[in-house]
């Protein structure tokens, strides 16, 4: 067994989103088995404090957002923050919006707790999911081209794996290598710097998952996708980086929609895999998060990022339910420029959020509005033409951002 196998970040799929979404949305250990090592009652008011204070973040980078959702009733604040379970050391500091949601919170939930890992129990089942039994070796359950690419992969990088290793843990290891190769590392990322944050400051900690759930879902995997995404990585490493970096920026950069635009290649061309990783987790979720609403606390739940976006994701399944879910920092709405154009119809432009769920309205008096358009925003802009315009006489626009929060009592 290598005596350095780091712990890695790791999430299902096809391709090279496979690769990265193991890479960055799930966390599972790649470690040696026999070496392992009150803020009560008000929290609206908290909220809308938190709110005036992210303003001024929001006055040092007018267009930015963070990936960090805040879910609020009378009595109640949820912090929803995407991770990166791995970063670089320069990634740091995180941006004070983020570090002040932490401050707040009265407990933190994570996908799981570290700690589980390193039980004589859970390090016994992981040895057994990782390695075949008896003498069976990798070699004899792998193509040759691709056993023979493993062997070239451990020649040129010194890496020693053991041959009893499955496919499944072989991509782990070898992920978390080329991840902590580029500068990425599990020490640096977001969830386990709030992990350790949270110990330090004795703040309770839960899960939304076992250990054992998250090995499994792995080691589940059917052995033609654990090959297929081992030979992947072991072909094109170049690929890894450059969608390494650009999920990284996404998420740097607040830009739910290109992080949702990878996460929706990978539902498009593997439905069952992305639904098992994805869809049904995010959905086992959404009760415990509703719970933790039930509660006169304030808490911040990390979970990977990719968790968070698209239509079945964490966010948009608080919202189907009813939940007003705001990204933070709240940016201005408002509209840019409006003309009318040749033929008579009003052409409008606005300064939104993306991914929120927005209305434009109209009204001939200022008193009766209606709405005449409504979109989610893919973008920091947004375009509509009113083609309906050159029959009023006059006519006044309003956009309403469906997904703010509510105002305080």
């Amino acid at each position: 067994m290598s005596s350095s196998r780091p712990s890695l970040p790791s999430e299902g799929g096809e391709g090279v989103l496979a690769r990265l979404r193991r890479a960055m949305f799930i966390k599972v250990p790649s470690v040696a088995p026999t070496s392992l090592s009150r803020v009560i009652g008000l929290s609206r008011s908290v909220f809308w404090t938190f709110l005036l204070l992210a303003s001024q973040v929001l006055a040092q980078s007018a267009s930015h957002q963070e990936f960090l959702w805040v879910v609020t009733n009378r009595s109640s604040t949820v912090y929803l923050l995407g991770s990166i379970h791995a970063l670089r050391p320069a990634d740091h500091p995180l941006a004070e919006i983020i570090n002040r949601a932490f401050v707040q919170a009265e407990q933190v939930v994570f996908e799981i707790k570290y700690e589980e890992f390193n039980s004589p129990l859970n390090l016994s089942y992981l040895s057994a999911k990782a390695n075949y039994p008896g003498n069976e070796t990798i070699r004899q359950h792998l193509a040759a081209d691709t056993y023979q690419l493993l062997k070239n992969y451990q020649a040129e990088t010194g890496l020693t794996l053991s041959e009893r290793f499955r496919p499944w843990y072989v991509f782990a290891v070898i992920s978390g290598e080329e991840t902590k190769r580029l500068g990425y590392v599990e020490s640096s990322g977001v969830d386990r710097h709030f992990y350790d944050r949270a110990n330090a400051e004795a703040k309770p900690i839960l899960a939304l998952e076992t250990a054992r759930f998250q090995i499994d879902l792995l080691a589940e995997a059917p052995p033609e996708q654990q090959e297929m995404e081992l030979r992947e990585i072991l072909a094109d490493r170049d690929a890894f980086r450059v969608g390494l970096e650009e999920i990284v920026a996404s998420w740097k950069s607040g830009h739910v929609a290109n992080l949702t635009e990878t996460i929706n290649k990978g539902r498009n061309s593997n439905p069952e895999y992305h639904k098992k990783f994805f869809t049904d987790r995010n959905q086992n979720w959404i009760p415990k998060i509703e719970g933790f609403l039930d509660q006169a606390k304030v808490t911040l739940v990390v979970v990977g990022a990719g968790h968070l976006v698209g239509k079945d994701g964490v966010v948009n399944l608080l919202r189907t339910r009813g939940h007003a879910v705001t990204q933070l920092p709240m940016l201005p709405t408002r509209l840019l420029t409006t003309k009318r154009a040749f033929g008579g119809n009003t052409e409008l432009s606005f300064e939104v959020i993306t991914g929120h769920n927005y209305s434009i309205e109209a009204s001939p008096d200022l008193l009766g509005w209606s709405s005449i358009h409504r979109f989610v925003s893919s973008d920091t802009t947004t375009n509509f033409t009113d083609s309906s315009a050159l029959a009023q006489a006059q006519r006044f626009y309003r956009l309403r951002n469906l997904d703010a929060a509510p105002s305080p009592p």
